[in-house]
């Protein structure tokens, strides 16, 4: 009897990487819509095309699970920020493009507003964020955190920015873009327009920035001015990522 032929292990490798990875698009986007407690391994492991005994196999449970869907959102957007924050930019151009580039991660990564705003619900209701959200937070957001507010400190030790408080600025540089996600829905049925057309997303990248520019910088022609070079970059926007599986993105391009 001929012996079994078994695949190379670059082969293994890759289709295990490609399995993992599904599971984890798939348990972000479940996550993102019903929180951990409504979320259900079951789903996800049939949105993503494995079976149930395979999503253990990589995640023990759905707590691990959960964890490492926040450590693939957090990770991602510190590598797509924190060496923006971290360049030789002036203050004030950090924060603008600073804006800009967290607008277009979430452009990139749609249930990440979501998952957050889920996170956030749960952890009223509990009265403290989860275990894994707390660690991921040390770990990914609390150091982007830290160097925003460090460009705010720069910016107005250099004279380039007002006096102002730096986590409460960069809450609120965070907090136009996902709101702007958050309140999609209602926007769309008052406005009758998709909020996520390439139109209305240059249209939102122009008005945050332009008010940034004219909040934030002592020389407010100056700060608005740099703005609107920013917000007509030349680079595109990324398109709004077409849905995968169970859970169709309703974001067009």
């Amino acid at each position: 009897m001929a012996a079994p032929i078994s695949r190379p292990a670059s082969s293994r490798t890759r289709n295990a990487a490609a399995s993992r990875t599904a599971i984890l698009e798939q348990a972000i986007a479940e996550f993102a819509a019903q929180g951990v407690a409504g979320a259900r391994t079951a789903a996800i492991a049939e949105a993503a095309g494995v079976n149930k005994a395979l999503l253990y196999y990589y995640f023990k449970d759905k707590e691990s699970l959960y964890a490492a869907s926040l450590e693939a959102v957090f990770s991602g957007l510190v590598e797509a920020l924190l060496p923006l924050l971290e360049s030789a930019l002036s203050p004030g151009e950090k924060l603008l493009r600073f804006a800009r580039a967290h607008f277009e991660y979430l452009i990139r990564h749609p249930d990440y507003p979501r998952l957050i705003q889920q996170e956030m619900s749960c952890a009223g209701s509990r009265g403290e964020p989860s275990g894994g959200f707390r660690a991921i937070s040390t770990a990914h957001f609390i150091p982007l955190q830290r160097a925003g507010m460090r460009a705010v400190e720069q910016g107005i030790a250099s004279g380039e920015l007002r006096p102002v408080e730096g986590a409460g600025t960069l809450s609120a540089v965070i907090g136009m873009n996902v709101f702007y996600f958050i309140s999609a829905p209602i926007m769309r049925a008052l406005r009758g327009a998709d909020p996520f057309s390439p139109r209305a997303r240059r249209a939102h990248i122009a008005s945050s920035l332009d008010f940034i520019g004219g909040a934030l910088f002592t020389d407010r022609r100056r700060g608005i001015g740099l703005a609107k070079k920013i917000a007509g970059d030349s680079s595109s926007l990324p398109r709004a990522p077409q849905g995968k599986g169970r859970k169709a993105n309703t974001h067009e391009s």
